[in-house]
């Protein structure tokens, strides 16, 4: 028996920030193959805004969901959705970032919060600010306010004491959940090392992997990865180190150029 993909679908066409993106499909079953891998493709294959791998069901049905929207999903347009279960099938759907027709949809999170508050915080220094800081924005956007916008410090210093810009944002607090299973998939094999390395790739250049003094851009890109470090992606991906600690891994490999970018 040899394991394929059927067919699949998605509940909608369109998606704005904050949907759940419904994904469901069946595979000619095959019990060799352990589980049908969904990626979800950047416009222009710059990287992924998602990765799961679900396990199909004995009749081949299978079906998993997406939160859409957030720093992996950078843009607007028309993004990939491939499925892998012994051979691969793809299809496309539209994201945007807003309804065009919900003029009224305002986002209540600290951006506007905070960029349109600022005499609020002067009068109010202890005020709180709810769901800060956002996962909607990386952290290198909190970094870039915080050292350029001086009310912004001000106010920040206020709420934090004792506490830098990069103890809040906390990096790997903004690595989406679905990169662990990423990391798990390259270190059993399942997805090669150049998607790997456009993975990565992408997560330095879009700040969801932040590395300080790191200057990352979309003129850099990793060239190699040696192959021990699949090590690292497992344990992470099996909670025998924390996900800081699979940053901080990376941040020293590529400090010390084992990790080559170029």
């Amino acid at each position: 028996m040899f394991g394929s993909v059927q067919n699949f679908s998605t509940d909608k066409s369109i998606y704005y920030d904050g949907d759940t993106l419904k994904i469901s499909g069946t595979v000619n079953y095959d019990p060799v193959i352990p589980s049908v891998i969904l990626q979800i493709i950047t416009p222009r294959e710059t990287g992924l805004a998602g990765i799961a791998n679900v396990l199909p069901k004995s009749d081949g049905s299978f079906s998993t969901a997406f939160r859409v929207g957030g720093p992996t999903w950078p843009e607007d347009g028309t993004y990939t959705i491939k499925v892998s279960y012994g051979g691969n099938l793809e299809k496309t759907f539209s994201y945007q970032k807003s309804s065009m027709n919900s003029d009224d949809d305002v986002s209540t999170n600290d951006d506007n919060s905070l960029d349109d508050s600022n005499e609020l915080f002067a009068e109010n220094p202890k005020i709180r600010i709810s769901d800060f800081p956002s996962l909607d924005r990386s952290p290198q956007y909190y970094i870039d306010r915080y050292n350029n916008e001086p009310s912004y410090k001000s106010w920040f210093d206020s709420q934090f004491p004792e506490k830098s810009i990069y103890d809040i944002l906390g990096f790997s607090s903004y690595i989406p959940d679905w990169i662990k299973t990423y990391a798990e998939l390259w270190a059993t094999g399942d997805i090669s090392d150049s998607e790997f390395i456009t993975g990565l790739d992408f997560m330095l250049e879009h700040n969801i992997i932040v590395i300080p003094n790191l200057q990352y851009s979309e003129q850099n890109f990793v060239s190699n990865i040696p192959n021990w470090i699949r090590n690292n992606a497992d344990w992470w991906a099996n909670d025998l180190i924390s996900q800081q600690e699979f940053v901080n891994s990376l941040e020293y490999l590529i400090e010390e150029q084992i990790i080559e970018i170029e």
